[in-house]
């Protein structure tokens, strides 16, 4: 399993604060025998293990909420039945939305989005093994070999444009291609969600979806940023 976001996972550290707390919790009291209390601890004496049960159930879902919460900021990046026992993937086909809305920052100092999710699907290739990298590109919208994730960045079909995206043609285009492939796949969409790009009302999402829908096993699909 991916994570776009792994530095995240550092906070997987962050699960052991229940048990901490319920550690110095218990190191508060002080334990006082007190005689005329005998007959009150003898009577709940056979009840104490389905209360430490209890605690400890309460305890392990704190513990695991916690670490949910992380483990979903890292963005994991599911393949397969829940990224266990999907096989290798032989080929990711990157969608990439090259519109001037791309351009923007997310914040001062950082890199456009283009640039962001380059980077991120450069990282991203490597834990795969050496798959097949194959761009669709919204200026071009033909598919194109990448050699080598090393080199996407720089390639001309990965350079800003000042055009818009055609979402529907560029998914349509992308079953098409893997109609015509053999071997596991995964599709990537690298976009901003603008709504004049994705064109949610377009008669041609039609198309898109039977084309998808006519593959023989539906591709898995990450989406970026």
């Amino acid at each position: 399993m991916l994570f776009l976001n792994s530095i995240m996972l550092w906070g997987l550290l962050a699960a052991s604060i229940p048990v901490i707390i319920h550690l110095l919790n218990r190191r508060r009291h002080k334990t006082i025998h007190w005689a005329a209390m005998q007959f009150l601890l003898k009577a709940t004496r056979e009840s104490r293990g389905k209360k430490k049960l209890r605690h400890f159930l309460i305890l392990a879902c704190r513990t695991l909420g916690i670490a949910a919460l992380i483990f979903a900021a890292a963005r994991p990046l599911v393949s397969g039945l829940l990224g266990w026992g999907g096989g290798s993937i032989d080929l990711v086909v990157l969608v990439l939305d090259r519109s001037a809305s791309m351009e923007s920052k997310p914040g001062d100092g950082l890199n456009s989005r283009r640039q962001i999710v380059l980077e991120k699907v450069r990282d991203a290739m490597k834990n795969l093994g050496g798959a097949r990298l194959v761009l669709i590109d919204s200026a071009t919208g033909q598919p194109q070999d990448v050699p080598s994730p090393e080199v996407l960045a720089d390639l001309s079909t990965t350079a800003a444009t000042d055009t818009s995206a055609d979402f529907p043609t560029l998914l349509t285009r992308a079953a098409e291609f893997l109609a015509e492939t053999h071997g596991r796949a995964e599709v990537w969409l690298a976009s901003d969600l603008q709504a004049s790009n994705w064109q949610p009302e377009s008669e041609h999402w039609a198309a898109a979806r039977a084309s998808l829908a006519n593959l023989p096993q539906n591709p898995p699909s990450a989406s970026f940023p």
